[in-house]
This record gives C-alpha cells, structure tokens and sequence, in this order.
C-alpha cells in the first residue's frame, strides 16, 4: 500500500497568487524610486525659464559654473579628509567590538548606532551648543596651529584658492580662518561630517572583521605571532577589501551630509557651500533647474559608490 506525498496547503494558484502578491510590493517600491530618479530627467526636458531658455541648457550652464566646481570640490576633499580620520577611528574601535565582550554591551551598541538614527539637524547643534560651553573654549584653545594650517593648506590647493605668483603663495577666497574657532568655519564642515558619518564607518569596517574567523588569529598567535602581529599580518589583510569598501561607503555617507553642516557652519556661498548646500542654496532662490544639475551629480556619485562597494566584496547590510 502506498501513500500519497503531502500536498501544500491552499493549492498552486493560491500559493504563487500570494507569492505574486508579495513580489508585487518590491516591484513596486523599486519603480517608484526609478520614478523618483528619472523625475529630475524629465523636469529638465520639460522646464523653461522666463527667458525662454530649456531646462537643459540651464543644466549645462550650471556644469560649467564656477560656483558648482566650488561646491563638487569642496564636497569631495572634506569628504576624503573626513573619511580618513573616520577609518583612523573606525578600524581599532570596529575590531575591539567584534573580538571583544564589553561590560553594558547594550549600552555601548545605543550609544554608537545614536549619531546613525539621530535627526541630522540634532547633531549640527549639538556641535554648536557644544563650543559655547567651557569644554569647547578648551577644544579650540587646544586645537594646534598645526592642524588648522594643514587643514586650510589642504582644502584651499583642493579649491585653487591658494596659488603659487611670482614665486609666493597667494591665499584667495573666504575658507582661510585663523584658528580661533571651529564654528561657521569651512574645516567645521570636517567635524560635522566626522560625526555624522563615524558611525557608521565603524558599522561598515565591524561588518569586515566579523567575516574574518578568529581561528586564523588563533593559527596565528600559536605559530608565534603575538596579537599586535596578527592583527597587522593577519587580520587587516584579510579584511582589506571589507575595509576599502566600508571607507568609500563613509565617505558616500560624508559628502551627502545636510544638516549638520547647515547648524554648524551655516550657509555661506563661497566658504561652506557643499552641495547639498548649494542646493538648498539655489532651491530657496527658485532656480530649481541649476540646482537639478548637483541633484544628477550626486545621484551618479551614489551609484558609482555602490558599484565599488559591491565590487570590494562589501556586506549587503551593516548593522
């Protein structure tokens, strides 16, 4: 006597119309985001201004706008600078969570997802409360003449506002500050976007070392090594590409940074006006169509920053 295998229950048409119904809400989503994207394609293929010019030659236009080269390139060296001192941060910190138990786990897993969760504006104010309290008189009293130099030295060759005339260095522009303070300062952008995306990096790099098994430090540590040793022989090693790919997702996350930068440094042309503030910047004068221009610049940054990401291997997810 044989018996029957045990069908599903609710029948084929039942299960691939839920199945269906399921699939049906990402696809979905996935073209309403295309939507959302091709949105500012089609503006511009549509808009005119009041002296009959298309929305395309204003996007054109503002390519080739000093002002927008400003923005791009300030973005992206404060970015990079911010970027690098997040990974400084992030691989020692990210290493410590994934070998190490912490007392208060759950404490210090709040305290470092915060910065991630917390309203953008939060943080920008929180920076300027801070250095008007003692704590940041002694921040910008302790902050070395060094630092500041290389920071303006750094951001103002990125820029072209320092050049090299008859044999001197000419300083031109508005983001040279002497050092007093951090505040409406262009280096302020640095430590906005720090905090803001820190953060984040240590998620990004933590998501590296846990795919790296703590046997091979164990190998390791047997054939001689001692910790430090594996660490630098073994570890990095092995986690390099997680590593690459979770600096270039800090910096994504850096030069998209809105609000902090708004509080912090505020909105000057010329001084603190990366792109989503030159943005914001060009939304509040009604001239929406330049500042579509920035709005497909970063689109295509956030797309090449996937792909990269992809590419080094990075983790799908973060947290």
């Amino acid at each position: 006597m044989t018996t029957s295998a045990a069908q599903p229950a609710g029948g084929d048409l039942g299960n691939k119309f839920f199945s269906a119904l399921l699939v049906s809400f990402l696809v979905l989503f996935l073209a309403a985001s295309t939507l959302l994207l091709l949105s500012n394609v089609w503006y511009l293929a549509e808009a005119k201004d009041s002296l009959g010019k298309s929305g395309w030659s204003i996007f054109v236009e503002s390519l080739h706008n000093p002002q927008t080269h400003f923005a791009v390139k300030l973005s992206v060296f404060s970015a990079a600078i911010s970027a690098l001192v997040c990974m400084i941060v992030a691989i020692p910190a990210a290493y410590s969570l994934s070998r190490f138990r912490f007392p208060f786990s759950g404490v210090v897993d709040t305290l470092l997802d915060l910065p991630i969760v917390l309203p953008p504006p939060v943080i920008g104010i929180s920076l300027l409360i801070f250095f008007r309290t003692p704590a940041g008189d002694v921040v910008n009293h302790l902050t070395p003449e060094w630092l500041v130099s290389a920071i303006n030295w750094l951001l103002s060759l990125a820029l072209g506002e320092r050049v090299l005339e008859n044999g001197a260095w000419v300083t031109k522009g508005e983001i040279w500050d002497d050092g007093t303070t951090w505040v409406y300062t262009t280096r302020g952008i640095i430590l906005a976007q720090f905090f803001a995306a820190c953060s984040f990096g240590v998620r990004a790099v933590k998501a590296a070392f846990d795919t790296v098994g703590v046997r091979h430090e164990q190998v390791a540590r047997t054939l001689g090594c001692t910790r430090r040793q594996a660490f630098f022989k073994v570890v990095l090693p092995m986690a390099r590409n997680g590593i690459v790919a979770g600096a270039v997702m800090t910096w994504a996350r850096a030069i998209a940074e809105f609000g902090p930068i708004l509080f912090f440094c505020s909105a000057v042309q010329w001084k603190t006006e990366v792109m989503p503030i030159r943005m914001f910047l060009l939304n509040a004068a009604s001239q929406i169509e330049e500042a579509t221009a920035l709005v497909i610049i970063m689109i295509l940054i956030s797309a090449l920053t996937l792909l990269v990401f992809k590419r080094l291997g990075g983790r799908g997810y973060l947290w």
